[in-house]
């Protein structure tokens, strides 16, 4: 997906570098439909940009939710496995030590899985972000290029044919 946004960004450099330009005045000549189409082409490939950043947001609740229920799961079985050791053990002591470091141990994982899901769909995330960004900046870029669109620029000339 990425790859496509930047192969049309790409595209819409190119066919701006290899426009005729106006002497004297840095504007660009180009083929108004083969403009508009890229800028259709462009049009559909952002939304699936999109798309794409709304299904890592969703991977990444899917996979802070499964953090959750693993972290859970462990501090379960650890409760359990304490209990355990409390009832078949003569050692009070030692079980509870047992356990308290295994309950530490499952919270520092679950921590850990948290933040690296965190930190894996937040990079995703960027990464589309910056691609929208330079996208839109290459658009804005191309449209100022353009000028004025052909209504305005007849109107221009018409006026200043009339006022003379």
């Amino acid at each position: 997906m990425e790859q496509d946004l930047l192969a049309l960004l790409d595209e819409l450099e190119g066919f701006f570098s290899d426009a005729s330009r106006i002497p004297l005045t840095g504007k660009l000549v180009v083929a108004e439909e083969d403009t508009f189409a890229l800028i259709d082409r462009l049009r559909k490939t952002i939304p699936d940009a999109l798309h794409q950043a709304q299904r890592v947001n969703r991977e990444r609740e899917r996979l802070l939710q499964q953090a959750r229920e693993e972290s859970e799961a462990v501090i379960q079985e650890a409760r359990a496995y304490s209990e355990k050791l409390v009832r078949e053990s003569a050692i009070v002591q030692k079980a509870q030590e047992e356990a308290d470091r295994i309950l530490e141990e499952a919270r520092r994982q679950s921590r850990e899985i948290r933040l690296g899901a965190r930190d894996y769909a937040d990079g995703l995330l960027e990464k589309v972000e910056q691609t929208v960004s330079k996208a839109l900046a290459v658009v804005r870029q191309g449209r100022q290029e353009l000028g004025p669109a052909p209504a305005a620029a007849g109107a221009e000339e018409a006026q200043q044919v009339g006022g003379r």
